[in-house]
């Protein structure tokens, strides 16, 4: 009786410092998200923005171009929209799990929402000179860098969920985070967002992500005790 007393005290604790963890990075991460809002919209201070296209013209090069044009599409709503579906029809059929395919789902749009609402209210101009085509909308915060990351962000939460060895969950974190870095890199590379941008949509991802998590787990739990009291 002890010894299971001792552990759950364990887990709780355990439980406690991820939270406390989560918690102190989203709050620097909202902190660096408002100082970012502030100075780069608000106060249109470009110049750290600007030095970082100028750092990169030295790096420009038709290949190099063409390749990040590749992985910009994986942030793009046309491979996103799709990938969320499949996504949510996958625990639907193949796990029988509704409640997460509904969470994805909720996410997902809710995300849309969210990063089309942000867009509005600081409707920030986009950088004056793209080397892409067909480049609209508002450019803070980066939509394909917040949208990428927020679906990593998803697949590596249910990743450590599963019962795959902790050495493939490592691998797959760092593999995923790299993919989605790599598709904000592009963002700026193609001039079609700044640095500033992306950085902020990587903050607000996070951000929101963890908020998702949390009311989601919230209200499944409510969810279940429901059924147990009818029960």
């Amino acid at each position: 009786m002890q010894n299971g007393t001792v552990d759950t005290g364990e887990k709780v604790k355990g439980i406690s410092i991820r939270v406390l963890v989560v918690l102190t990075i989203a709050a620097i991460f909202l902190c660096v998200l408002f100082f970012l809002a502030h100075e780069v919209v608000l106060e249109d201070q470009t110049s750290f923005d600007f030095s970082v296209f100028h750092y990169l013209d030295r790096y420009r090069s038709p290949g190099t171009t063409k390749v990040l044009t590749f992985f910009t599409f994986f942030g793009s709503i046309n491979f996103l929209l799709p990938a969320y579906v499949l996504l949510s029809l996958y625990f639907i059929f193949f796990k029988r799990n509704n409640i997460r395919s509904f969470n994805i789902a909720a996410i997902g749009l809710s995300s849309g929402l969210l990063l089309y609402l942000i867009k509005n209210i600081f409707q920030r101009d986009r950088p004056p000179n793209p080397l892409i085509a067909n480049v609209s909308g508002f450019s803070f915060p980066s939509g394909h860098s917040f949208s990428s990351f927020t679906f990593v962000g998803i697949i590596i939460y249910l990743l450590w969920q599963s019962k795959f060895a902790t050495v493939l969950k490592y691998a797959g974190t760092i593999v995923l985070l790299f993919f989605a870095a790599i598709i904000a890199f592009s963002r700026v590379y193609l001039q079609v967002h700044y640095a500033s941008d992306v950085i902020a949509g990587f903050c607000l991802s996070f951000v929101w992500l963890a908020l998702c998590i949390f009311i989601l787990k919230r209200i499944n739990r409510k969810g279940d005790f429901s059924k147990k009291a009818v029960a």
